[in-house]
Order: C-alpha cells, then structure tokens, then sequence
C-alpha cells in the first residue's frame, strides 16, 4: 500500500470484504506463547477489531502520512469486489472466532490500529 500511495494519482481499494489486519509481530509472540503452554488443537488469532481492505488503506495513510513515511495524501476510493476480480473467490466477512486462544493465554488481543502504529513506526 505504501509503494501504491507513494507512486499513483489516487486508488481504489475493496471495501465489502471484513476481516481482521493482523501484524505478523503479534501473531509471531502469540505463537511462540502457545508453544510455551503446549497447545493442542486448533487455535485462532487475530489483531483486534474488524475493517474493510478499504478501511485498512485509509488507516494505513493516516498513519504513514503521521509519522513522515507519505508525504503527501491521495484519494482512495473504496469499490466493490466484483471490480477487482481475483482468481480465487474471497468470503465478505472473514473475521476469526480467537475466544479459546485468549481463554488459554489470559491474553487479549490489541487493536490493528494500534499495531499498525507500532509496525509504521519499526520501519
């Protein structure tokens, strides 16, 4: 998204398809915590919250603008799935069930926004 923003006019991002932004960081620790606890099963995680692809661009360029990595703001405009064909059929609403994750960790999740603050931030 970065790369887009820096080098196009303006673009046109999904925004009827819901999920959870998720940083590889957060996933990586919770990971590493279920290891710890010798986890069976199946576990789910995920950031905290829910956006559109759409909503994640436009939180992604407020972010980049705020901490010096866009210098310059550019229309995104939100279009539906069926504009932007992909070979694979995406679901609407994506959002994982992370209840038994954060029940056996005593761990909730932070907030994508958050996360991606702090992801924009490292680099």
């Amino acid at each position: 998204m970065l790369r887009l923003m820096k080098e196009r006019e303006s673009i046109g991002v999904v925004a009827d398809q819901i999920g959870t932004p998720t940083w590889a960081n957060s996933l990586a620790r919770v990971i590493w915590r279920l290891l710890d606890h010798n986890a069976r099963g199946l576990f789910h995680w995920s950031d905290a919250g829910v956006a559109s692809w759409y909503d994640f661009a436009v939180a992604i360029q407020e972010e980049a603008l705020a901490c010096g990595l866009l210098q310059k703001q550019i229309p995104i405009k939100p279009i539906a799935t069926a504009d932007y064909p992909l070979p694979a059929a995406r679901p609407g609403f994506s959002v994982l069930d992370k209840t038994a994750t954060c029940r056996l960790l005593g761990h909730q999740p932070d907030h994508w926004r958050n996360n991606l603050r702090q992801m924009l931030k490292e680099l």
